[in-house]
């Protein structure tokens, strides 16, 4: 007699390299802005809790934005007066530099560009706060070097709610866990937004004022998930300042014979 073949949905689970546990863990924050200012502070947090843990390196960030200290950035973000004319990025990697003694870097610099490619070359996750686009396609679509094992975290945000999505970048990691574009085509022909508020009273009224922290918390956990206990079935989460509510989604199952 034959055995029968069955079809079993096998829940899918993202499990980290094993040199996480070994080197440095390299992550590219892409934006310092709203959201990412916020995880630059959760990933200070993140380092020294590993490396209290035994963690022998810890994290080794890199932070890329263009963008310069504006009256607009106060109280949303994590900038003070004192920041204002300073390159977001190098400010915030100056800033846990000297007070933690690390060797963050910070990169003034418009992703993509040949000044970002080693940081990216070298990355094991690429965490994008970004609020154009084009940057995520730039992202999904990079030509340069990644490692094969690399992965991405995309956060975005509205007034009161956002969501973060945890994916592959490489086509082999990309079918197994979808990342941002897959879940969420339509950016492919959404145009940028690049408005700019003026003061910090109309950066508060185009995003509430803890939204970016409620996010950054939310994307902060799954992180936190995969350098703990080594994996994640998380994929996607939305949270919402209006109703309370947050949302977790799992990795698509997988076809499994028995």
């Amino acid at each position: 007699m034959s055995a029968s073949v069955t079809n079993l949905q096998v829940p899918t689970r993202y499990v980290v390299p094993t040199h996480w546990t070994a080197s440095a863990i390299r992550i590219v924050v892409l934006g310092a802005g709203g959201n990412g200012s916020e995880v630059v502070d959760c990933l200070s947090m993140l380092h020294c809790a590993i490396r209290s843990l035994g963690h022998p390196h810890g994290l080794a960030v890199t932070i890329i934005d263009d963008a310069v200290v504006r009256e607009s950035n106060l109280v949303r973000q994590r900038f003070w007066p004192c920041d204002m004319g300073g390159f977001k990025s190098i400010v915030l990697a100056n800033r846990y530099n000297l007070n933690l003694g690390l060797q963050w870097i910070g990169l003034p610099h418009r992703f993509p560009c040949e000044e970002t490619t080693f940081a990216l070359a070298d990355a094991d996750l690429i965490i994008s706060c970004v609020d154009v686009n084009s940057a995520r396609m730039a992202v999904a679509d990079y030509k340069g070097k990644l490692k094969p094992t690399a992965m991405w975290l995309d956060m975005g945000n509205g007034h009161r709610h956002g969501q973060v999505v945890f994916g592959g970048l490489g086509k082999a990691t990309r079918s197994r866990y979808p990342n941002v574009l897959d879940l969420y085509p339509e950016i492919a022909g959404m145009a940028d937004n690049t408005t700019k508020s003026c003061s910090a009273a109309e950066s508060i009224a185009a995003q509430d004022c803890l939204i970016n922290r409620t996010v950054a918390t939310a994307a902060m956990n799954i992180l936190w998930e995969l350098i703990r206990k080594g994996s994640t079935e998380r994929n996607w989460i939305t949270v919402s300042l209006e109703s309370g509510e947050q949302m977790t989604q799992p990795f698509p199952c997988q076809n499994s014979e028995s």
